[in-house]
């Protein structure tokens, strides 16, 4: 086999159809010998296998199509048809026993060149690394990887205390019973406090863990195949020479990495020390997804009522529909893997989209030079409580049935020893 032809097998639209090709035909030999009886009941019960490909099928479909821009509706009318089929699959199969994992289709990397990243042209343009040294590089991977194994310790014993004193989860959802601890005094909880602070700490550890493994991977990747010490113009990277990018392409993708790797925000900022809703909500919790609920969430309710009502109520208004356009997806999810739907998650985002509406009328008018260190620390106590209150409303869904928050063998081993 030439070069040149191996070079076209590693091109970026056979890294989609092979796999595209391999699961079509599994998932058409299951269906040509399957027995009828299957098929017969929706959704039918499938294997795991069968299950996953068809799952991934309309994934893979939806990136062959968007190799190059959208310039159809044809194809913008595919592509919204393959995006609706690819989230009403969990939803169908919500009652099969299926891995969770499997239900979890939202990518970790969906960002924007410009958000989040070291604003040019700052105090912080010294920050930005443009073209990063192979100190700068090997610093970054030794840091994160450090930062990674305290993470998983403090994480290993957040799940050893969640194995040792499980959280006893009432019947009636938190905001009934909410209502019930204000007329008629019936107790609200009836675990800790603290383990419910402690299943949330174990989620933000999760979730930061797996984004500080993919920046290990990428960083590694980077300095293997995209980073190079020779000064030489026509050194060519072995990504070129396999045909897999193009010279133009290669080049746009050192530039994503280095921005994702040197020149933006971690996908969580320390969110413990927020002092104020928006704090928390727009600079330091999610940061992944911050932009998404501000795109489909704030601007179009925003931008609906600010030809009718004054900037600052568009603007409120705006908020709550970022934060249910949030609770929206955690209650897709949350019946997508256990099959329960309480409106706890719909309760819980609503609830803090009108703290940050309150919160933004009592303190909006104070400036920043005005806040003294006391007033931050009040604040910061005041928003902690609220959270406390509110917090069972968004850990109880996650356990009620399935328990979908992190599990560890290794915490499980010691708890039962």
């Amino acid at each position: 086999m030439s070069l040149e032809s191996q070079s076209r097998i590693f091109t970026k639209s056979n890294l989609v159809y092979i796999p595209l090709s391999i699961t079509i035909a599994h998932t058409l030999n299951f269906i040509i010998n399957s027995p009828l009886s299957i098929w017969q009941e929706f959704p039918p019960k499938l294997p795991n296998s069968i299950y996953f490909s068809i799952y991934i099928i309309p994934l893979l479909l939806f990136i062959s199509l968007t190799f190059e821009p959208i310039r159809t509706r044809k194809r913008f009318y595919t592509l919204l048809s393959l995006a609706l089929i690819y989230i009403s699959i969990p939803i169908s199969f919500r009652k099969g026993n299926y891995p969770i994992k499997i239900h979890n289709g939202l990518t970790l990397f969906n960002w924007r060149f410009d958000s989040y990243i070291i604003p040019p042209k700052s105090e912080n343009d010294s920050l930005i690394i443009k073209s990063p040294t192979t100190s700068q590089i090997n610093k970054k991977l030794i840091n994160r990887s450090i930062i990674t194994f305290l993470k998983w310790l403090i994480f290993e014993l957040t799940l050893f205390i969640s194995n040792k004193y499980e959280i006893k989860i009432p019947e009636k959802a938190y905001q009934v019973r909410l209502i019930e601890f204000i007329i008629k005094g019936t107790p609200l909880i009836t675990s800790s406090i603290l383990l419910y602070l402690n299943s949330v700490i174990s989620a933000y550890l999760a979730m930061s863990i797996i984004y500080d493994i993919f920046t290990i991977i990428f960083t590694i990747f980077f300095r293997l195949f995209l980073y190079s010490k020779s000064e030489n113009s026509n050194h060519k990277s072995i990504l070129i020479k396999s045909g897999l990018f193009t010279p133009s392409e290669y080049v746009s993708l050192k530039e994503w990495m280095i921005t994702f790797l040197f020149n933006t925000k971690h996908i969580f900022s320390m969110p413990w020390i927020a002092s104020s809703p928006r704090d928390f909500w727009s600079t330091r919790w999610q940061l992944m997804f911050s932009e998404i609920f501000k795109e489909l969430g704030y601007l179009p309710v925003r931008n609906l009522l600010i030809t009718f009502v004054p900037r600052k109520i568009a603007n409120m208004m705006g908020v709550l529909g970022a934060l249910c356009f949030s609770s929206l997806l955690h209650e897709y999810l949350i019946i997508g893997i256990s099959n329960i739907w309480t409106g706890e998650h719909f309760f819980f985002f609503m609830i803090h989209g009108v703290i940050f509406i309150l919160w933004e009328i009592v303190f909006g008018y104070e400036k920043k030079n005005e806040i003294t260190k006391i007033k931050r620390f009040l604040k910061w106590i005041l928003l902690l409580t609220i959270n406390l209150m509110v917090l069972p409303a968004f850990v109880e869904p996650m356990i009620r049935k399935n328990n979908i928050l992190p599990k560890s063998y290794l915490a499980k081993y010691y708890t039962n020893n």
